[in-house]
């Protein structure tokens, strides 16, 4: 700025302005993440027969818990006792024609061949009955584990198909909760070293259940490109929590500088609106006394302070007050602040 006084031209700096600067801090404060799961039972078995035929009995209803070897179901056995007894007859007729080929063939009548078809003859109708005796026993369809009838798929007296489930048999000995996460998100968040993980339901709100980590499973799904993670529920669990409920559930991780993402937090104030659309922080450099924007990527904000993911380190300076009145290479002083920034900034 120029001045005239008697003739002569004086220069006239423009006063320095005042910022309020505050250090750039490493977001060590914990996270919580929110997701919808859902119950899920240990394991879920659809039961079926191997053998087709004719319902007899089906006395399981949906809802009972039934214990490990009970009958689910079982099928007319008629056609099975039948082959089975077809299969022995043969089987005695086979032993019959060979004991008498044997005896022919020790006084050199019959051929080591001959010998040799009957020998296999009778090999081949004993393995014919253990099948019949096999198939009948598959006509039972026993609980291989202590579990609750989810479903039942068909009516009792149905013709079965081989491999046709007839009934859902799920295993409720510990109950799990799957929840299902971004590839943004299981990149940065390892549900095995959580703080702490809760799940709520909407029928209990002043409750909450403390999840623990089971397996994280790492193939996404083909169509939202999510992975599913699974805790288990507390074995205390009350009796109307049954599978497929919906839950709350609540992840709350540790995030520092020294994590791979070395994400930090400013207050929102050191934010101004970018012209590509985006956030730019103003940092306050200590030696020169200037300031210079540079662009931001943000996450979640928590009161007065937002998640900075990219573009600042912790132990940075960045302007929090008159944002939008600053340009590049611009001269500022630090005002006295609770983070006495000033002294370390002259």
């Amino acid at each position: 700025m120029l001045s005239a006084c008697g003739g002569e031209a004086e220069i006239v700096e423009p006063p320095v302005r005042t910022a309020r600067i505050e250090p750039v801090m490493a977001a060590d404060l914990p996270s919580r993440r929110e997701f919808v799961g859902r119950v899920e039972a240990r394991l879920t078995v659809e039961m079926a027969f191997q053998v087709g035929g004719r319902l007899a009995s089906f006395p399981v209803s949906e809802g009972a818990v039934v214990p490990e070897g009970s009958l689910i179901a079982s099928l007319e056995t008629q056609d099975f006792d039948r082959a089975l007894r077809e299969a022995r007859v043969q089987l005695q007729q086979a032993e019959q024609n060979r004991d008498r080929v044997q005896t022919l063939h020790e006084r050199g009548i019959a051929s080591d061949a001959a010998l040799e078809d009957v020998v296999t003859n009778y090999n081949l109708r004993a393995v014919a009955v253990e099948n019949a005796r096999q198939n009948l026993d598959y006509a039972t369809l026993n609980a291989p584990f202590e579990g609750l009838v989810s479903r039942r798929l068909v009516d009792n007296f149905s013709t079965i198909a081989p491999g046709q489930p007839i009934a859902r048999l799920q295993d409720i000995s510990e109950l799990r909760v799957a929840i299902s996460v971004s590839e943004n998100l299981i990149a940065t968040i390892d549900p095995e070293a959580a703080r702490e993980v809760v799940a709520q339901f909407p029928f209990l709100p002043d409750r909450s259940f403390e999840l623990e980590y089971r397996e994280l499973v790492a193939e996404p799904d083909q169509a939202s490109q999510t992975y599913r993670v699974i805790f288990a529920l507390p074995d205390d669990m009350p009796g109307n929590i049954l599978p497929g409920m919906t839950a709350n559930v609540s992840i709350m991780t540790e995030q520092n500088a020294d994590t791979p993402t070395g994400r930090v937090v400013i207050p929102v104030s050191a934010l101004s609106g970018s012209p590509q659309g985006g956030f730019v922080a103003w940092v306050y450099d200590p030696a020169s006394g200037t300031v210079s924007p540079r662009d931001v990527e943000t996450g979640d904000v928590t009161g007065e302070t937002v998640l900075v993911h990219a573009g600042l380190d912790a132990g940075e300076f960045v302007v929090t007050a008159g944002v939008n009145a600053l340009h590049d290479g611009m001269q500022v002083r630090p005002m006295a602040s609770r983070t006495s920034l000033a002294a370390g900034g002259r």
